[in-house]
């Protein structure tokens, strides 16, 4: 679970100036600052380009920071002294007379209340996905559309980034900090000559929506403004060139997406992490239970003050008995403290788990029969217990091979976890379910069928297993080891009928028998993690294209027997410093990892 402030003092973002001095400043307005220094670094084209090269994020503002102040001055043309005041702040994208103040961050907004700060925040957040929840322009009123938005924004947070916030509709310190972080533009009108990092963060989004075809660097000159204008004139709305509230809520229509990143030069891809870090061996200590499948990350949205599943565990699940039978084993396992800690003993080849935002964990169970005949879905508490109906037993089930949420709370749309089938090539949806009742109350459909399948038993299928769901058109991306594809269908919470095999994002290589699939938050794009060559691929689903990809495990896998087959589940977040981090299993160490810069 990431913790922006992570014990520094709390200090709002441009409310007072930063020097390097004795003793040295601290807090989480120098960490919003050096988190954003290194952002506009990678958004730039090129990355670690005009302005110098990353620095440390600590909340320390140290000689490191100083030069990062000296070479965003320097290259914005004002006064070069390593200072960060308010005409610093300003190119920073934090205006604290923007829209006549308050200043954006000075107070906690809630519902009613009023401001030129508001109107940064819905500014801010319409330039994102978020206008579609807005459904109107910035007008400085904080009410029930500006409230679900923010809800909606948190919610993203909370679900794909795993940031420890609230989802709470109110603007506070916590959720203030990762607004500065993640939503670039919006925080004061912008006309030829306002340069600086809200420039670059308008800059990516045009860019993107294929308006804006020159290099992201930040300066609102003659392209810019045409850009601004083309964008204008083909959305109907008043065109002059300026970006202000108008222009803000028409990009985020046009725009339905909760991040920064220049798809020609996406940033934080894996293929920029450099360190592979063993946390911990994932072999049950009580029976040696092993082969890791799956691995998930506790969500912080139940109450874990008296459960034993915490915020922010890391859950995997093993599916060989100790003896290394394939799909004998039985447990899943709790990380703590670099150590498996036996979490629930009574699954049968748990393959899939996902969490919902209650804490309780779903498991997909392929079943001890190798064939698959007795597969179920299982539903277990975050004390790690059965419920007493949480055996699910479907005719539908047919070697239950993959699971996700789809965190509906969040987003108005029914609660559900969906399912994969690896014998039958199918997608099942569970809905109307509640505890301890999962079994007879569950309402259990198919929503996907044709998907490729190979195999006739646990040691030779290969089908669709990894999911991932996104609130942007309530979709469900699903990666097929059998036929090296990724597909998407849509709208899964809500759909009535099954919807066949979906839309091809991506099929062929380099995908090589994908299990896992995997979202990266920072740039929207999905990660897949090869059985084939121990490879994970990262592929951008909106232009089709593979942008980046990384070994994970250095074993050569042999083409007929498997042999040296290391990668099956994969999580991504980010750490308390907003830098990419991956989770993944390797089979051939029995371990769970994390990629990270």
């Amino acid at each position: 679970m990431a913790n922006f402030a992570n014990n520094l003092p709390i200090v709002p973002f441009g409310s007072r100036v930063l020097r390097l001095q004795s003793p040295a400043i601290s807090g989480t307005d120098v960490k919003v600052f050096q988190r954003l220094y290194n952002t506009i670094l990678e958004l730039m084209d090129p990355p670690q380009g005009p302005m110098g090269s990353r620095i440390p994020i600590t909340g320390i503002f140290d000689y490191t920071s100083r030069q990062a102040a000296y070479n965003i001055q320097s290259y914005f043309g004002i006064a070069v002294d390593g200072i960060v005041d308010r005409h610093t702040y300003r190119i920073m994208g934090q205006d604290n007379s923007a829209y006549g103040g308050p200043p954006f961050g000075s107070r906690t907004l809630t519902p009613g209340t009023s401001g030129g700060d508001v109107r940064v925040l819905q500014n801010r957040l319409n330039c994102m996905r978020y206008a579609s929840v807005m459904g109107q322009p910035a007008n400085g009123i904080f009410g029930t559309s500006t409230e679900s938005a923010v809800l909606a924004f948190q919610g993203d947070n909370i679900v794909y980034r795993h940031w420890d916030i609230s989802f709470d509709g109110l603007v506070g310190p916590n959720t203030f900090d990762i607004l500065w972080i993640t939503t670039l533009a919006g925080g004061r009108n912008l006309s030829e000559g306002d340069n600086g990092f809200d420039t670059v963060g308008l800059q990516v989004i045009l860019q993107n929506l294929g308006f804006y075809r020159y290099r992201i660097d930040g300066y609102f000159g003659r392209a810019t403004r045409e850009a601004v204008r083309a964008f204008q004139q083909a959305f109907g709305i008043t065109v002059d060139g300026v970006a202000g509230s108008q222009t803000f809520y028409a990009l985020g229509r046009t725009n339905p997406v909760f991040w920064y990143s220049a798809d020609l030069f996406p940033r934080q891809r894996i293929g920029d992490l450099k360190s592979i870090q063993e946390i911990s061996s994932t072999i049950d200590p009580v029976n040696g239970d092993q082969n890791p499948y799956g691995v998930l990350l506790a969500p912080n949205t139940f109450d874990d003050t008296q459960t034993i599943l915490k915020h922010g565990d890391l859950l995997v699940s093993n599916i060989n008995n100790a003896k290394g039978v394939m799909g004998q084993g039985s447990t899943l396992e709790r990380i703590v403290n670099g150590r498996p800690q036996r979490f629930f003993a009574g699954a049968m080849a748990p393959i899939a788990i996902s969490t919902s935002n209650l804490g309780a964990t779903w498991i997909a169970d392929y079943g001890f029969n190798p064939s698959g005949t007795q597969g179920l879905v299982q539903v277990i508490s975050a004390d790690g217990l059965l419920f007493s109906g949480g055996d699910i037993r479907r005719d539908l089930f047919a070697g239950p091979w993959g699971m996700q949420f789809n965190f509906g709370t969040f987003y108005g749309l029914p609660v559900a976890f969906f399912s994969t089938n690896v014998l039958s090539g199918t997608i099942d949806r569970f809905t109307d379910f509640h505890p301890p009742n999962f079994n007879e109350d569950s309402v259990t459909v198919q929503i996907g069928s044709g998907f490729a399948h190979v195999g006739t038993n646990i040691n030779t299928v290969f089908g669709p297993q990894g999911m991932i769901w996104l609130p942007m058109g309530d979709a469900l991306y699903i990666a097929d080891g059998a036929d090296n594809r990724i597909s998407v269908l849509a709208p899964v919470s809500t759909g009535q009928k099954d919807m066949g095999s979906g839309l091809t994002i991506y099929e062929g290589p380099p995908l090589n028998k994908p299990a896992g699939l995997g979202f990266n938050p920072e740039n929207g794009n999905l990660i897949a993690v090869n059985q084939g060559d121990n490879r994970a691929i990262e592929i951008n689903p909106r232009t089709g294209h593979v942008v980046s990809a990384r070994i994970l495990d250095k074993t050569p896998v042999n083409p007929i027997t498997g042999a040296g087959s290391a990668l099956f589940g994969i999580y991504v977040a980010v750490d308390d410093d907003g830098e990419l981090v991956v989770y993944f299993t390797d089979d051939n160490t029995n371990t769970v990892n994390v990629l990270m810069r």
